[in-house]
């Protein structure tokens, strides 16, 4: 897994924020895994990203709440799956694991030093697997689909496919899986 995100403006501030709220939510004793763009970027494909998403256990949400409104985020969304927060420039979108699959993804997150930062990231089939829920709720979400295709063209002789094929098979979407995967030849 590579853990070295493109240099530029946004990626200073991100991790700014990841540092933050690392610290925040170990000091609540809250275990949390990245998702989104940036464990994108730890699993090799190197893209912009605006914003840090992270897996926290749904029973976790209250204590990552207070931790996050005391870095003086405020929240813009709470909802028994997801909470959203913002503290100008920084956004944190947090998905609560509540079902068995979320939370076995979040127990199987392994530990990366992003740049000088010990943080846990969900596995790139985990990751493909959001990617792919985010994309089947909303088809709008290209960049969601252009992940998944990067993700798996990096990763490919690495991936457990069956693990993968089961999360689109979860969304009636293996076709797009195998059309995917026969492009990438």
């Amino acid at each position: 897994m590579s853990a070295t995100p493109p240099a530029d403006k946004e990626e200073s501030s991100l991790l700014t924020q990841l540092r933050e709220v690392n610290a925040a939510l170990g000091d609540a004793n809250v275990s949390f895994a990245l998702i989104g763009g940036v464990a994108v970027n730890a699993h090799g494909f190197l893209r912009a990203t605006h914003d840090l998403d992270i897996l926290v256990l749904a029973e976790d949400e209250n204590a990552v709440h207070v931790a996050v409104s005391a870095l003086g985020y405020e929240t813009l969304d709470r909802r028994p799956d997801i909470s959203s927060y913002v503290c100008p420039p920084s956004r944190l979108d947090v998905l609560h694991a509540r079902r068995p699959i979320t939370r076995d993804l979040l127990a199987r997150a392994a530990p990366v030093n992003f740049r000088d930062i010990q943080v846990r990231v969900i596995s790139v089939e985990g990751l493909i697997g959001l990617k792919i829920q985010a994309f089947n709720d909303d088809p709008r979400r290209i960049r969601d689909l252009d992940d998944m295709i990067q993700l798996l063209k990096i990763n490919r002789d690495g991936l457990n496919l069956d693990e993968v094929r089961a999360y689109f098979r979860l969304f009636d979407r293996e076709t797009l899986l195998n059309d995917i995967l026969r492009t990438l030849g």
